[in-house]
Protein backbone atom coordinates (compact mmCIF):
# COMPACT_ATOMS: atom_id res chain seq x y z
CA UNK A 1 0.00 0.00 0.00
CA UNK A 2 1.56 3.69 -1.21
CA UNK A 3 1.73 5.94 1.82
CA UNK A 4 0.33 9.23 1.75
CA UNK A 5 3.42 11.77 2.61
CA UNK A 6 2.93 14.32 5.74
CA UNK A 7 3.95 17.86 5.90
CA UNK A 8 5.44 18.43 9.26
CA UNK A 9 5.70 22.05 8.80
CA UNK A 10 2.82 24.16 10.74
CA UNK A 11 0.79 26.09 8.73
CA UNK A 12 -0.96 28.42 11.54
CA UNK A 13 -4.23 29.95 10.79
CA UNK A 14 -4.85 33.81 12.18
CA UNK A 15 -8.78 33.85 12.43
CA UNK A 16 -11.09 35.94 13.52
CA UNK A 17 -13.95 38.44 11.89
CA UNK A 18 -13.42 41.19 9.97
CA UNK A 19 -11.73 44.47 11.45
CA UNK A 20 -9.98 42.60 14.57
CA UNK A 21 -6.65 43.44 13.58
CA UNK A 22 -5.73 40.22 12.12
CA UNK A 23 -3.72 41.20 9.18
CA UNK A 24 -1.82 43.51 11.30
CA UNK A 25 -0.74 40.94 13.93
CA UNK A 26 0.18 38.54 11.03
CA UNK A 27 2.45 41.83 9.89
CA UNK A 28 4.10 42.23 13.21
CA UNK A 29 4.42 38.54 14.10
CA UNK A 30 6.35 37.79 10.43
CA UNK A 31 8.61 41.00 10.86
CA UNK A 32 9.23 39.77 14.78
CA UNK A 33 9.63 35.93 13.30
CA UNK A 34 12.44 37.42 10.96
CA UNK A 35 14.00 39.06 13.14
CA UNK A 36 14.63 36.56 15.09
CA UNK A 37 15.69 34.84 11.85
CA UNK A 38 12.82 31.82 12.34
CA UNK A 39 12.73 30.44 8.21
CA UNK A 40 8.66 30.61 7.66
CA UNK A 41 6.17 32.51 4.82
CA UNK A 42 3.50 35.12 5.62
CA UNK A 43 0.81 33.35 3.05
CA UNK A 44 -1.97 36.39 2.64
CA UNK A 45 -4.78 34.23 1.83
CA UNK A 46 -7.09 36.88 0.86
CA UNK A 47 -7.61 38.71 -2.37
CA UNK A 48 -7.30 42.04 -0.87
CA UNK A 49 -4.23 43.05 -2.76
CA UNK A 50 -2.27 43.88 0.47
CA UNK A 51 1.44 43.08 1.28
CA UNK A 52 4.33 43.82 3.69
CA UNK A 53 4.42 46.98 1.30
CA UNK A 54 1.15 48.08 2.68
CA UNK A 55 2.14 48.76 6.38
CA UNK A 56 5.79 50.41 5.09
CA UNK A 57 4.33 52.89 2.42
CA UNK A 58 2.93 55.95 2.20
CA UNK A 59 -0.20 55.83 3.50
CA UNK A 60 -1.93 57.61 0.29
CA UNK A 61 0.20 55.56 -2.51
CA UNK A 62 -0.10 52.62 -0.87
CA UNK A 63 -4.24 52.72 -0.37
CA UNK A 64 -4.57 53.39 -4.18
CA UNK A 65 -2.20 50.71 -4.75
CA UNK A 66 -4.16 48.33 -2.82
CA UNK A 67 -7.45 49.42 -4.14
CA UNK A 68 -5.96 48.95 -7.49
CA UNK A 69 -4.78 45.18 -7.09
CA UNK A 70 -7.89 44.02 -4.84
CA UNK A 71 -9.75 41.33 -6.01
CA UNK A 72 -13.17 38.89 -4.99
CA UNK A 73 -12.94 35.32 -4.28
CA UNK A 74 -12.85 32.78 -7.11
CA UNK A 75 -12.59 28.74 -7.53
CA UNK A 76 -9.26 29.28 -9.04
CA UNK A 77 -8.23 31.61 -5.96
CA UNK A 78 -8.95 28.87 -3.21
CA UNK A 79 -7.55 26.12 -4.79
CA UNK A 80 -4.46 28.35 -5.48
CA UNK A 81 -4.30 29.24 -1.79
CA UNK A 82 -5.46 25.07 -0.82
CA UNK A 83 -2.68 23.83 -2.70
CA UNK A 84 -0.08 26.41 -1.37
CA UNK A 85 -1.14 25.60 2.42
CA UNK A 86 -0.52 21.92 1.11
CA UNK A 87 2.58 22.10 -0.60
CA UNK A 88 4.09 23.90 1.55
CA UNK A 89 8.22 24.18 2.07
CA UNK A 90 8.57 26.09 5.07
CA UNK A 91 6.27 27.09 7.96
CA UNK A 92 2.97 29.28 6.87
CA UNK A 93 1.10 32.03 8.77
CA UNK A 94 -1.76 31.69 6.99
CA UNK A 95 -3.69 35.29 7.23
CA UNK A 96 -7.38 34.61 5.89
CA UNK A 97 -10.15 37.19 5.30
CA UNK A 98 -12.48 37.95 7.77
CA UNK A 99 -15.93 35.92 6.46
CA UNK A 100 -14.61 32.99 4.62
CA UNK A 101 -17.75 31.49 3.27
CA UNK A 102 -18.93 28.16 1.02
CA UNK A 103 -15.45 26.68 -0.38
CA UNK A 104 -13.21 29.44 1.30
CA UNK A 105 -14.16 27.42 4.22
CA UNK A 106 -11.32 24.63 2.15
CA UNK A 107 -8.50 26.97 3.07
CA UNK A 108 -9.12 26.92 7.11
CA UNK A 109 -9.18 23.25 6.50
CA UNK A 110 -6.06 23.21 5.26
CA UNK A 111 -4.07 24.47 7.99
CA UNK A 112 -2.73 23.01 10.67
CA UNK A 113 -2.76 24.99 14.07
CA UNK A 114 -5.32 28.44 14.59
CA UNK A 115 -4.70 31.86 16.38
CA UNK A 116 -8.28 33.45 17.05
CA UNK A 117 -8.74 37.19 17.54
CA UNK A 118 -12.57 38.18 18.29
CA UNK A 119 -14.05 41.24 20.01
CA UNK A 120 -16.96 40.03 21.63
CA UNK A 121 -18.03 36.23 23.45
CA UNK A 122 -20.74 35.84 20.31
CA UNK A 123 -17.73 36.71 17.72
CA UNK A 124 -15.62 33.72 19.65
CA UNK A 125 -18.45 31.27 20.50
CA UNK A 126 -18.81 31.40 16.49
CA UNK A 127 -15.42 30.97 15.61
CA UNK A 128 -14.48 28.68 18.19
CA UNK A 129 -17.17 26.14 16.91
CA UNK A 130 -15.97 26.22 13.09
CA UNK A 131 -12.31 25.89 14.43
CA UNK A 132 -12.87 22.66 16.72
CA UNK A 133 -14.69 21.10 13.72
CA UNK A 134 -12.35 21.89 11.26
CA UNK A 135 -9.74 19.59 14.45
CA UNK A 136 -6.87 22.58 14.23
CA UNK A 137 -4.76 23.14 16.92
CA UNK A 138 -5.29 26.54 18.79
CA UNK A 139 -2.96 27.85 19.74
CA UNK A 140 -4.19 31.36 21.45
CA UNK A 141 -8.09 32.93 21.62
CA UNK A 142 -7.45 36.51 22.11
CA UNK A 143 -9.75 39.70 22.18
CA UNK A 144 -8.92 42.19 20.53
CA UNK A 145 -9.17 45.98 21.27
CA UNK A 146 -7.59 48.88 19.92
CA UNK A 147 -7.44 50.80 23.01
CA UNK A 148 -7.42 48.04 25.71
CA UNK A 149 -4.09 47.24 27.61
CA UNK A 150 -2.53 43.79 27.30
CA UNK A 151 -3.82 41.19 29.97
CA UNK A 152 -2.64 37.29 29.84
CA UNK A 153 -5.66 35.68 31.91
CA UNK A 154 -4.66 32.07 30.87
CA UNK A 155 -0.68 31.16 29.45
CA UNK A 156 -1.45 27.14 29.24
CA UNK A 157 -2.87 24.92 27.35
CA UNK A 158 -3.71 27.60 25.43
CA UNK A 159 -3.16 31.56 25.62
CA UNK A 160 -6.22 33.45 26.62
CA UNK A 161 -6.04 37.32 27.29
CA UNK A 162 -6.40 40.63 25.62
CA UNK A 163 -4.39 42.59 22.82
CA UNK A 164 -4.40 45.75 22.08
CA UNK A 165 -2.71 48.39 19.65
CA UNK A 166 -3.07 46.31 16.39
CA UNK A 167 -3.05 49.40 14.17
CA UNK A 168 -2.66 50.07 10.75
CA UNK A 169 -1.10 53.41 10.97
CA UNK A 170 2.46 52.81 12.35
CA UNK A 171 2.29 55.54 14.82
CA UNK A 172 -0.18 54.23 16.70
CA UNK A 173 0.43 50.50 16.39
CA UNK A 174 1.91 49.01 19.57
CA UNK A 175 2.58 45.96 21.33
CA UNK A 176 2.85 44.45 25.25
CA UNK A 177 2.82 41.45 26.76
CA UNK A 178 -0.07 39.42 25.23
CA UNK A 179 1.97 40.23 21.47
CA UNK A 180 5.46 38.63 23.28
CA UNK A 181 3.08 35.35 25.09
CA UNK A 182 1.89 35.05 21.49
CA UNK A 183 5.71 35.76 19.33
CA UNK A 184 7.05 32.74 22.00
CA UNK A 185 4.30 30.06 21.21
CA UNK A 186 3.93 31.18 17.24
CA UNK A 187 8.50 31.44 17.57
CA UNK A 188 8.52 27.51 19.15
CA UNK A 189 6.15 26.00 16.73
CA UNK A 190 7.87 27.53 13.73
CA UNK A 191 11.43 27.22 14.46
CA UNK A 192 13.30 25.21 12.16
CA UNK A 193 17.57 25.20 11.78
CA UNK A 194 18.08 27.78 8.84
CA UNK A 195 21.05 26.60 7.90
CA UNK A 196 19.80 23.27 7.45
CA UNK A 197 16.28 24.53 5.86
CA UNK A 198 18.81 26.12 2.98
CA UNK A 199 20.83 22.98 2.65
CA UNK A 200 17.82 20.73 2.02
CA UNK A 201 16.15 23.33 -0.52
CA UNK A 202 20.11 23.72 -2.05
CA UNK A 203 19.89 19.96 -2.64
CA UNK A 204 17.67 20.09 -5.72
CA UNK A 205 18.68 23.57 -7.28
CA UNK A 206 19.77 23.10 -10.92
CA UNK A 207 23.08 25.52 -10.55
CA UNK A 208 25.19 27.06 -8.36
CA UNK A 209 23.72 28.70 -5.34
CA UNK A 210 23.60 32.61 -5.02
CA UNK A 211 22.49 33.26 -2.04
CA UNK A 212 20.74 36.46 -0.90
CA UNK A 213 22.00 35.92 2.54
CA UNK A 214 25.30 35.66 1.93
CA UNK A 215 25.68 37.82 -0.84
CA UNK A 216 24.01 40.64 1.69
CA UNK A 217 26.42 39.58 4.37
CA UNK A 218 29.47 40.00 1.85
CA UNK A 219 28.43 43.35 0.88
CA UNK A 220 27.91 44.43 4.56
CA UNK A 221 23.96 45.58 3.88
CA UNK A 222 22.76 46.84 7.10
CA UNK A 223 19.94 44.13 8.52
CA UNK A 224 17.50 43.44 11.37
CA UNK A 225 16.94 40.12 12.00
CA UNK A 226 17.34 38.07 9.10
CA UNK A 227 15.85 40.76 6.89
CA UNK A 228 18.63 42.27 4.74
CA UNK A 229 17.86 46.03 3.73
CA UNK A 230 18.70 45.79 0.16
CA UNK A 231 18.57 49.63 -1.45
CA UNK A 232 18.47 51.14 -5.28
CA UNK A 233 22.77 51.55 -4.58
CA UNK A 234 23.47 48.12 -3.72
CA UNK A 235 21.98 46.57 -6.82
CA UNK A 236 25.32 47.01 -9.19
CA UNK A 237 27.38 45.78 -6.46
CA UNK A 238 25.55 42.70 -6.25
CA UNK A 239 25.56 42.32 -9.65
CA UNK A 240 29.18 42.56 -9.72
CA UNK A 241 29.02 38.96 -7.20
CA UNK A 242 28.11 37.30 -10.29
CA UNK A 243 30.26 34.96 -12.80
CA UNK A 244 29.83 36.15 -15.96
CA UNK A 245 28.62 33.46 -18.26
CA UNK A 246 27.76 31.19 -15.25
CA UNK A 247 24.02 30.07 -14.63
CA UNK A 248 22.54 30.98 -11.07
CA UNK A 249 19.49 29.12 -8.76
CA UNK A 250 18.34 32.29 -6.90
CA UNK A 251 17.70 31.02 -3.76
CA UNK A 252 16.47 33.74 -0.59
CA UNK A 253 13.00 36.26 -0.20
CA UNK A 254 15.00 39.89 -0.80
CA UNK A 255 13.26 42.12 -2.38
CA UNK A 256 11.68 42.11 -6.31
CA UNK A 257 14.30 44.69 -7.30
CA UNK A 258 17.08 42.45 -6.25
CA UNK A 259 15.70 39.58 -8.26
CA UNK A 260 14.45 41.25 -11.40
CA UNK A 261 18.23 42.86 -11.71
CA UNK A 262 19.80 39.54 -11.35
CA UNK A 263 17.40 37.91 -13.51
CA UNK A 264 18.52 39.83 -16.40
CA UNK A 265 22.36 40.55 -15.45
CA UNK A 266 23.03 36.77 -15.92
CA UNK A 267 21.98 36.64 -19.42
CA UNK A 268 22.47 34.36 -21.91
CA UNK A 269 23.16 31.67 -18.76
CA UNK A 270 20.62 30.11 -17.83
CA UNK A 271 18.30 31.24 -14.20
CA UNK A 272 16.40 29.16 -11.56
CA UNK A 273 14.61 31.00 -8.50
CA UNK A 274 13.18 29.21 -5.66
CA UNK A 275 9.85 30.05 -4.67
CA UNK A 276 7.81 28.85 -1.37
CA UNK A 277 5.31 27.85 -3.63
CA UNK A 278 6.49 26.00 -6.11
CA UNK A 279 10.06 25.35 -5.45
CA UNK A 280 13.00 25.79 -8.00
CA UNK A 281 11.59 27.18 -11.19
CA UNK A 282 13.34 27.71 -14.27
CA UNK A 283 13.07 31.57 -15.84
CA UNK A 284 11.45 33.19 -17.87
CA UNK A 285 8.62 31.21 -18.18
CA UNK A 286 7.31 32.85 -21.14
CA UNK A 287 4.87 30.89 -23.70
CA UNK A 288 3.21 31.67 -26.36
CA UNK A 289 -0.53 32.89 -26.67
CA UNK A 290 -2.43 34.90 -24.61
CA UNK A 291 -3.87 34.16 -20.88
CA UNK A 292 -6.60 36.27 -19.05
CA UNK A 293 -4.26 35.42 -15.94
CA UNK A 294 -2.59 38.57 -16.37
CA UNK A 295 -4.44 42.25 -16.91
CA UNK A 296 -2.10 45.34 -18.03
CA UNK A 297 -3.30 49.15 -18.02
CA UNK A 298 -0.35 51.35 -19.74
CA UNK A 299 0.16 54.91 -19.32
CA UNK A 300 2.99 57.24 -20.07
CA UNK A 301 5.34 58.09 -17.52
CA UNK A 302 8.71 60.85 -17.76
CA UNK A 303 10.84 61.16 -15.38
CA UNK A 304 14.05 63.65 -16.49
CA UNK A 305 15.80 61.98 -13.33
CA UNK A 306 15.79 58.62 -15.47
CA UNK A 307 16.11 60.55 -18.99
CA UNK A 308 12.46 60.82 -20.84
CA UNK A 309 9.42 59.21 -21.11
CA UNK A 310 9.15 55.53 -20.29
CA UNK A 311 5.56 53.23 -20.37
CA UNK A 312 4.41 52.08 -16.46
CA UNK A 313 2.51 48.75 -16.71
CA UNK A 314 -0.05 48.32 -14.32
CA UNK A 315 0.08 44.76 -14.17
CA UNK A 316 -2.84 43.06 -11.92
CA UNK A 317 -4.38 39.48 -11.66
CA UNK A 318 -8.17 39.27 -12.52
CA UNK A 319 -8.20 36.08 -10.76
CA UNK A 320 -6.34 37.15 -7.73
CA UNK A 321 -3.56 34.52 -8.33
CA UNK A 322 -1.32 33.48 -11.45
CA UNK A 323 0.27 29.92 -12.15
CA UNK A 324 3.34 29.67 -14.14
CA UNK A 325 1.86 28.27 -16.79
CA UNK A 326 -0.09 31.20 -17.02
CA UNK A 327 2.73 33.82 -17.74
CA UNK A 328 2.43 35.58 -21.08
CA UNK A 329 4.84 39.16 -21.94
CA UNK A 330 2.38 42.09 -22.15
CA UNK A 331 1.59 42.79 -25.71
CA UNK A 332 2.53 46.17 -27.36
CA UNK A 333 6.51 46.64 -25.93
CA UNK A 334 8.35 48.80 -28.49
CA UNK A 335 12.45 47.49 -29.11
CA UNK A 336 14.45 50.44 -27.44
CA UNK A 337 11.77 51.98 -25.16
CA UNK A 338 11.99 51.91 -21.14
CA UNK A 339 9.26 50.43 -19.43
CA UNK A 340 8.43 50.40 -15.64
CA UNK A 341 6.52 47.42 -14.25
CA UNK A 342 4.08 48.10 -11.33
CA UNK A 343 1.56 45.54 -9.33
CA UNK A 344 0.97 42.70 -6.78
CA UNK A 345 2.74 40.03 -9.05
CA UNK A 346 4.89 37.19 -7.14
CA UNK A 347 8.68 37.92 -7.33
CA UNK A 348 9.19 34.73 -9.65
CA UNK A 349 6.98 37.39 -11.83
CA UNK A 350 9.03 40.17 -11.76
CA UNK A 351 12.02 38.37 -12.44
CA UNK A 352 10.82 36.55 -15.50
CA UNK A 353 9.39 39.67 -16.67
CA UNK A 354 12.77 41.34 -16.62
CA UNK A 355 14.76 38.84 -17.99
CA UNK A 356 12.70 38.57 -20.77
CA UNK A 357 12.26 42.18 -21.83
CA UNK A 358 15.86 43.57 -21.23
CA UNK A 359 17.30 42.59 -24.44
CA UNK A 360 14.58 44.58 -25.93
CA UNK A 361 14.76 47.83 -23.98
CA UNK A 362 16.74 50.88 -23.55
CA UNK A 363 16.01 49.94 -19.55
CA UNK A 364 13.32 48.27 -17.24
CA UNK A 365 12.27 49.85 -13.92
CA UNK A 366 10.20 48.55 -10.79
CA UNK A 367 7.87 50.45 -8.39
CA UNK A 368 8.97 50.35 -5.25
CA UNK A 369 5.94 51.46 -3.27
CA UNK A 370 7.61 51.35 -0.06
CA UNK A 371 9.62 54.79 -1.33
CA UNK A 372 7.12 55.90 -3.67
CA UNK A 373 9.81 55.45 -6.32
CA UNK A 374 10.74 53.58 -9.43
CA UNK A 375 14.15 51.76 -9.70
CA UNK A 376 16.13 50.61 -12.81
CA UNK A 377 16.61 46.62 -12.19
CA UNK A 378 17.90 46.36 -15.86
CA UNK A 379 19.58 48.11 -18.66
CA UNK A 380 20.98 51.57 -18.48
CA UNK A 381 21.95 52.70 -15.55
CA UNK A 382 20.81 49.62 -13.19
CA UNK A 383 20.76 51.20 -9.44
CA UNK A 384 19.19 55.02 -10.99
CA UNK A 385 16.05 55.57 -9.42
CA UNK A 386 13.00 58.67 -9.30
CA UNK A 387 10.57 59.72 -7.59
CA UNK A 388 7.07 58.00 -8.91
Amino acid sequence: MRQMAINLFPAILLAGPPNCGKSVLSYLLTQQLRQLKISHYLLRAAPDGEGDWFYRGQAPVVRALRLEHKRAYSNNFVAHICAAIKERLVPLLVDVGGRPQGNQMDILRACTHSILLYRDEAEKDQWMSALHDMNLQIIATLQSDLNSTDEIIQAFPVLCGRIGGLAREPAQRRVGMTFGALLDRTAGICRYDEDRLEQHHSRFAPFKIFSERQAGERLELPSSGDNLHWHASDLPRALALLTPGESMALYGRGPVLLAAALSAAVLPAEMSIFDVRYGWMSLPLETPGRSGAVEATVRRWRSEALGGEARLWELSLPLGVIEPADFRLPEGLETGEAVVLSGRLPRWAFAALARALSPRLRWVGVVDARASQVIVVAGEGVGRCAAL
